[in-house]
């Protein structure tokens, strides 16, 4: 089985095809639904796609790509980077020290509304073990997936999270700019680096090392060696790494979309057989070898698309 992820524009570029009802496009899609269908491909949909999806203006569009996301997607779904995903992969590398190293894709890839928030639904009420199971089901249902992302709620959501995205893009670009503007490159992206280390990765090493008892880090480890340690959390490093080809462009303003598309690609990344998506964060991966690092199949052509469904 093959966990694919797709960009936002890859799934507006499908949907559209398929609603033509003929050519190439359809006879993919075509095929994409069968082999969905005989459970050999999972297409997952994230929380980032369906707000991108629920802020458009248009009624009709918005609800024709809702619909197609949801047939496509079957309500799998894949959690966002959040803190749980951060403290899971640092811990893991504890664990890996002692030989219980855990594959936790399918904490990352559910079902439903659990899955999309990257939060297990829980009954605050007691109730008996049958009746738990099945109230946590239909709340991770397809219908109930359907029903909560097409709301004006959802919608209102949606479109006060992008208009806030918009509001912090000129900070963003600023505190890029302060970072990048020196004459020496490489110390620059050693301090991001250092930065970037200090923020995300220590807390995480401090939490679990009282648990523990050993560190997974050396205080004399030089940046190389700190990188390498970094690459064990696939999450962390892609996210890490795609800020980094990002920054770099210079010529390129930062754009109010970009913290979504990094958001968007980097559980793909980490945790999907095939991402499918734009060229420019699609390149900025494959500089940063992160296909090679987590076997992940990075494309940006319909061609290549139609090779790894076929």
């Amino acid at each position: 089985m093959k966990y694919i992820y797709l960009d936002q524009n890859k799934w507006i570029d499908l949907a559209r095809g398929w609603y033509e009802g003929k050519g190439e496009i359809y006879e993919i899609v075509s095929e994409l639904k069968r082999k969905v269908k005989l459970k050999e491909i999972i297409v997952v949909v994230s929380l980032i796609t369906l707000k991108e999806t629920l802020k458009r203006i248009e009624d009709g569009s918005r609800n024709r790509l809702l619909e197609f996301i949801f047939d496509i997607s079957q309500g799998n779904t894949i959690a966002p980077f959040r803190d749980w995903i951060i403290d899971y992969e640092i811990e893991n590398l504890f664990l890996e020290k002692l030989g219980k190293k855990v594959n936790f894709q399918s904490r990352v890839i559910k079902k439903g509304v659990s899955g999309i928030i990257g939060m297990e639904a829980k009954l605050v009420d007691s109730v008996s073990e049958e009746m738990e199971k099945e109230l946590i089901e239909k709340v991770n249902s397809l219908e109930t997936f359907k029903l909560m992302y097409s709301t004006q709620k959802s919608i209102d959501r949606a479109r006060e999270t992008s208009a806030y995205l918009e509001r912090k893009t000129a900070k963003i670009e600023e505190v890029r700019k302060r970072e990048r503007s020196g004459i020496n490159k490489q110390k620059q992206s050693e301090e991001v680096f250092k930065g970037f280390f200090r923020g995300f990765v220590v807390p995480g090493i401090i939490k679990f090392y009282p648990k523990y008892e050993f560190p997974i880090t050396d205080i004399n480890m030089n940046i190389r060696e700190l990188k390498e340690v970094m690459k064990k959390f696939p999450a962390i490093y892609t996210y890490y790494s795609l800020l980094e080809g990002r920054d770099r462009e210079l010529h390129r303003k930062i754009q109010s979309n970009d913290l979504n598309d990094v958001m968007s690609f980097t559980m793909g990344i980490a945790y999907c057989d095939i991402v499918f998506g734009e060229k420019m964060f699609i390149n900025i991966a494959k500089h940063s070898k992160l296909d090679k690092l987590y076997d992940t199949a990075l494309i940006s052509s319909l061609e290549e698309f139609k090779k790894l469904i076929y």
